[in-house]
């Protein structure tokens, strides 16, 4: 049997990882509404701005639109992304690299985003201006304080 024959009901791991993808766009429009509902930060990998990056991504003529033609090109460009050696499959190696590579990314952007004047370092004058920010956000109801029931329900927490 031909090693690349697959199981129509197999799903390949970089399908996976795109459906990972979009799942996360998904739960980014969900975080979106929330934010807004309570006047929140946005952008900086979150809420609109992250799925309005991810929209643009996949809509490559800009119409507002995504394209069946549009999606699986997408789909095959990251594809072509994770498989290294252009063998037309993915190995354990080749999908670690490439999500090792794109947490550096996201790591570095985070790192360069507080480092407000670019110096390579982080103040602690930097670092406090973002934590009031956060407190700010969570203190929804402006009366200086956060409440329990002020905190974005936990990721991954299920009610029983």
């Amino acid at each position: 049997m031909d090693t690349h024959t697959r199981n129509p009901r197999t799903i390949p791991a970089t399908r996976w990882l795109l459906l990972a993808t979009l799942a996360g766009a998904a739960l980014a429009v969900v975080a979106t509404a929330t934010a807004q509902q309570r006047g929140g930060p946005q952008g900086h990998g979150h809420g609109r701005h992250a799925h309005g990056m991810a929209f643009d991504r996949f809509d490559a003529n800009g119409d507002g639109v995504i394209s069946r033609a549009e999606f699986d090109a997408q789909v095959a460009a990251r594809e072509a992304a994770i498989d290294a050696n252009g063998d037309g499959v993915v190995t354990y190696e080749e999908a670690k690299a490439f999500r090792d590579a794109q947490r550096e990314a996201r790591a570095r952007a985070r790192f360069q985003r507080i480092d407000k004047d670019g110096d390579g370092v982080v103040s602690t004058a930097e670092t406090s201006a973002r934590l009031v920010r956060m407190f700010e956000f969570l203190d929804a109801d402006d009366d200086g304080q956060v409440e329990r029931d002020e905190l974005p329900p936990r990721r991954g927490v299920r009610g029983g």
